[in-house]
């Protein structure tokens, strides 16, 4: 039987089920009629647009956080956590819950990052920079768990653990 226990804002169950969040892949474009540019198209992206390595970063971060988790120490991952989810769920809980949740597990086997989206708006969350990943993690006896991890800005351009939750 598969149990869910949010853990974070209401927002990240919605976005478990609807999936919206996570990026799709674009649609086939129409082939251009214009003439060929004179400039070779930038190499690039602007520097405001996260790249490639912004989200391996994002996603590495995400699997040393969880790793807070896999020893037993939710309590430094909840200190490290955002002011948003410190407000949602006070650090007692935090604790309890994922302990309880992963004791019955056992050892982590493996970890994959499945999914990876960004996004500017969230329901149910204040506007802002959301870096929302789901991992795959295996367990002895065929166990698995289903893991998001939901990373925001907070002041002074700092990533944080907004939201976690796991099904």
């Amino acid at each position: 039987m598969m149990r869910r226990v949010a853990l974070s804002l209401g927002i990240f169950a919605l976005l478990s089920l609807s999936g919206a969040a996570f990026a799709q892949a674009p649609a086939t474009p129409a082939p251009s009629t214009a003439p060929p540019a004179t400039q070779p198209p930038p190499t690039e992206p602007p520097p405001t647009q996260p790249t490639l390595g912004d989200d391996k970063e994002a996603i590495e971060a995400g699997k040393k956080w969880l790793e807070l988790l896999d020893a037993d120490k939710s309590g430094v991952a909840w200190d490290s956590a955002s002011k948003q989810l410190q407000s949602v769920v006070k650090r007692e809980a935090f604790v309890a819950e994922v302990r309880a949740a992963r004791k019955p597990l056992g050892k982590l086997e493996s970890r994959t990052a499945i999914k990876f989206a960004r996004a500017h708006e969230l329901p149910g969350a204040p506007a802002g920079d959301y870096a929302i990943i789901e991992f795959e993690a295996k367990y002895p006896k065929g166990k698995q768990l289903s893991e998001q991890v939901i990373w925001t800005i907070e002041a002074g351009d700092v990533w944080r653990v907004a939201g976690y939750f796991y099904r």
